[in-house]
This record gives C-alpha cells, structure tokens and sequence, in this order.
C-alpha cells in the first residue's frame, strides 16, 4: 500500500471516529436518572410509649435530586468540538408508604379502619420534601425496651428505601409518695400533710393533677386538687393539704395522680389512713347514771362538759343519739367556753319504751371553732343502763277490799233501819 493510501485511511479512520463521538455525545446530553429518595428526619410522639398507649412517628421524606447544566469543551487534533451535557432530575413517584416491624409490640394503629399504609401519596419534585405521619400502637404486653420498627417507602419511578426508627417503650408510672403525714391527729386539730409527685419515667409528662380521690366521713381536705402541669424526666414535686378532722375513728382516704403521656390519659392512687382521737380536747364527762332502773321510771343522767383546748369555743351542746326514745332535752345547749371552763349537762330518760335488759346510751358533743366556724363532733359517752320488770303490787286487791266496804255499810245501814222500824 503507498503512503498516499495510508494517509487516506488514516483520516477516514479520524473522520469515522468523529463521528461516532458526535453520535454518542447527544446519548449523553439526555441520559437521565431515578430520583434519589431519602428520610431526612424523624419524631416520635410520644418520646417513650407505655404499654397500651398510641403514638406517631412523623418521617420527613425528600427528594435529594438537583436539576443541573454542565459545558464540556474537547479539543482534538484535527478538529474543534464543543457539546453541551445537562442532567435533569424528575419528580419522584411516591406509591405507598408502610410500617414494617418483626415485633408486633409496636404496629400501625388502625384506629378503628382497615389502613395499614398510605396509597398513592404523590410526587416530590427535585429538592422537595413532605413530613408523613404514621399512627403507632404498643400493645398492652409490650415489654420495656427499644424496638426498630421500618418505614417502608416505595418509590415507582426510583429505588425503594427502608429506614429503621427506634421506638421506646417504658412502663414505669407517674406516683404519689408519702412525706409527712401523721399516723394520729387530734379531734379540731387542723394539721398540714406533704405529699411527693414523682415522675418516674424517662420522658416529660403533661398536665399533671392531684386531686382527693376518696374519704372517709368526718375528713375535709383544703384544696380538693392541685394542679402541675408538666413534671420532666425524673422530677419530683412536692405539695400540701390541709387536713381537718370533724369526727373521731380511723379515717381512710386517697389520692388520685392523673397525667398524660402524649396523647394518652393514664392515673395511678396513693391510699393512707389516720387515727382521729381526743388529746386535750374538749370532753365529755359522765357524773352520774343508775346502773338500774324499773320499767316506767325515769332515769336521770348527768355530765360535766370541759374544754381542755388552748383556744375558746363557742355553740358547745349535748345531745343524745338515739331514736324512739324520749328524752328531756333533746339537746343541752351550754354555748360558749373559755379555756378551763367546765359546765354541767343534765337529762331524763323515760324508760316505758324500753325493752327489758342492759340498754346502751349514747351521747355526743357538738362545738364549733371560735375562729374558722367549723362545726366539730366528738363520740361523747355510751351510758349502761339496766331496765328491770316493776314489782308486783297487792294493791289491787286492797282495792278491790275497800270497794267492797263501801259498798256494804251502806247496804247494812239500809237493812238495819228497816228491820227496826218493823
């Protein structure tokens, strides 16, 4: 072959080079490719669930793809060719969104419809995001601990992604301690108690409230609740009542904690006792009762009243507590009582309603508070009487003697008188 030939076929060989590089450079320009869909961010709601309770998991989804334009510049030996090379990114199909999890500890919580997924969710265009919130459940056995439940989101015209979110679960409660309070209180005594609110849990809970939940008669709590608000991870809160007893005896009572955690209302109850009983307070003394009476007759009954209180009082009376049974007064009014003072009460029992055999009494004591008002009872005395059958009587057959001699001399005056006028 000349040199002549082969210089012919070498520039054929270029010419055809060139050409096919011109061919593929337009391939190139349009080449594009699926859009890239990632999770960006992720809350959970609440920050830990507890058995039974409801939550979400909101997910920000965005489209990392980016519409770009690029120039390249190619300098051959023989020639001069300039393309330009753009790359565009399309929109991204979302066709469903899901929950999958290999515990069913955690689920999608269907809420009462048959949706386990989100269908047809739509399209993100190149650097767009959406925030997506799934409805979650722990089931009522769920065991403490952190599950890894996955968002599944397929992608039709892209790859489908599949992201693990950790979810917690803690069964630990919000609880009320006991601080400061009395195993035995005096009758009219006001007395002050302190109790702890703690929250026991990892994350913060919300409207937090105290309130009197049970109690006995004869208790008043001052206030009946008490608000919080939120209580922190691990924080305690200490509150107050004022305790008022008006009536002796043990007096039961509780407290009732009411909180949320999220959405979800949860309660837990604090129960207690105190001893109610006279220390140096206002008494009520027996002076005087027969042990024994007849059937009819009437038993007089006596007492002295004393206050032993620091304080004056006022409206002090004696009453007694029982029905169908006549009793004079049906209520001793005293009135006022400085400190010290002691004052008498007196009553009659008629006993023609009662049955025979040992009767029990029972008196009580009323006063109220020179200071708030407050009316207070206190279980007086329970006074042993023994009713007896009355005696029989001759007297109706000396009666019955004496009628008769009325009668007769009469009758024997009138006989007499007619036989001797005879």
């Amino acid at each position: 072959m000349s040199v002549q030939a082969k210089k012919i076929n070498f520039l054929m060989a270029v010419l055809f080079a060139v050409i096919f590089l011109l061919l593929l450079a337009p391939a190139s320009a349009f080449a594009v490719e699926g859009p890239a869909v990632m999770i960006t961010n992720y809350v959970v709601e609440p920050e830990v669930l507890m058995p039974g309770d409801t939550g979400t998991i909101t997910v920000t989804i965005q489209n990392m793809g980016k519409l770009s334009t690029e120039t390249e510049t190619k300098t051959m030996t023989t020639m001069y060719t300039s393309a330009t090379k753009t790359t565009a990114t399309i929109s991204a199909e979302i066709e469903n969104i899901r929950l999958s999890s290999r515990s069913r500890d955690i689920e999608w919580f269907r809420g009462g419809s048959q949706r386990s997924e989100y269908y047809n969710v739509g399209a993100l265009g190149p650097g767009e995001s959406i925030a997506i919130s799934l409805p979650i459940k722990a089931t009522t056995y769920a065991q403490d601990g952190t599950y890894l439940p996955e968002v599944c989101i397929e992608v039709e015209n892209g790859e489908n992604v599949r992201f693990p979110v950790p979810v917690k679960v803690d069964s630990s409660v919000v609880e009320i301690l006991e601080k400061d309070i009395p195993s035995e209180i005096s009758l009219s005594e006001s007395k002050e108690i302190e109790i702890v609110v703690a929250n026991n849990r990892p994350n913060l809970v919300s409207g937090v409230n105290v309130r009197m939940k049970l109690k006995s008669d004869g208790l008043e709590f001052t206030p009946e609740q008490i608000f919080i608000g939120d209580l922190g991870a691990y924080e305690k809160k200490e509150i107050n009542f004022t305790f008022t007893p008006i009536a002796a005896g043990n007096k039961e009572f509780s407290f009732e904690v009411s909180y949320k955690n999220g959405i979800n209302s949860h309660q837990n109850e604090f129960k207690s006792s105190i001893l109610v009983r006279s220390i140096a307070d206002v008494k009520l003394i027996l002076v005087n009762a027969p042990e024994s009476v007849l059937k009819g007759e009437i038993a007089k009954i006596d007492f002295d009243v004393a206050n032993g209180k620091a304080k004056d009082i006022k409206a002090v009376s004696v009453m007694p507590e029982i029905e169908g049974l006549r009793i004079l007064p049906s209520e001793y009014f005293i009135g006022d009582m400085e400190v010290g003072d002691v004052f008498s009460a007196s009553f009659d029992v008629y006993t023609s309603s009662l049955h025979i055999g040992d009767t029990e009494i029972p008196f009580k004591l009323v006063f109220r508070d020179v200071d708030t008002d407050r009316r207070y009872e206190t279980t007086g005395y329970l006074v042993h009487i023994e009713v007896k059958e009355p005696h029989k009587s001759e007297l109706p057959n000396l009666a019955l003697f004496v009628a008769l001699v009325i009668i007769f001399i009469p009758v024997a005056v009138f006989v007499w008188v007619r036989v001797k006028r005879k």
